[in-house]
């Protein structure tokens, strides 16, 4: 009898200990998960925050450059441009007719000659075909059309020419210096209305 008491108090005891170590097992193991989940979700936090970081700076950074685009398209007007450009093909006839009462400008369209050049403006010394210098700008784009002779030298025979270059190559060469500016303007304000010029005659 006593012998059967001992050996179930043993069997208990035993009992008893394995019970418990498999309870603190499995907190360990409860506390190792909630643990690595914790890591997990501030890892995913810091992740998050650095691509919303990355997103802003690409987000500033085309603001940055949109801004820049915009400023670097800012150009001058078209009267400007026209005499920029007869600076480039004509200097010599543009400086010899400039300041007279028949050298003149119109803006596209306000006084067509023809067709071919309906949609362009002009400079013109208002002499023959070959006083007058087309243009238009597209961009950064001036094209231009200037009547050429004949072989033989007959105005009647010619042909247009016709020719591009960059504006912002002609400002480059033209208008970049307060001293160029101020020769630019300078031609500007001595070019008379094509409408004037003709209702006055």
């Amino acid at each position: 009898m006593k012998k059967s008491i001992v050996i179930t108090s043993a069997l208990m005891s035993c009992f008893l200990l394995t019970a418990c170590g498999s309870q603190s097992s499995s907190s360990k193991e409860s506390s190792s998960t909630a643990a690595q989940s914790s890591t997990a979700k501030s890892s995913s936090k810091k992740s998050s925050h650095s691509d919303s970081q990355i997103q802003k700076a690409s987000s500033s950074s085309d603001s940055s450059t949109t801004a820049s685009s915009t400023a670097k398209t800012a150009k001058v007007d078209d009267k400007t441009t026209g005499v920029m450009l007869a600076l480039l093909v004509e200097p010599d006839w543009f400086k010899e007719y400039i300041g007279n009462d028949f050298f003149c400008y119109s803006p596209a369209g306000e006084n067509p000659i023809n067709d071919a050049v309906a949609d362009y403006s002009y400079l013109t010394a208002n002499g023959d075909p070959t006083s007058f210098l087309y243009y238009k700008v597209n961009g950064d784009t001036v094209t231009y059309k200037m009547w050429e002779v004949s072989d033989s030298e007959s105005v009647a025979d010619g042909h247009f020419e016709i020719r591009t270059v960059s504006l912002s190559n002609l400002e480059k060469d033209y208008y970049v210096t307060q001293s160029q500016k101020d020769e630019v303007n300078g031609y500007v304000s001595q070019l008379r209305s094509e409408s004037d010029y003709l209702n006055q005659n």
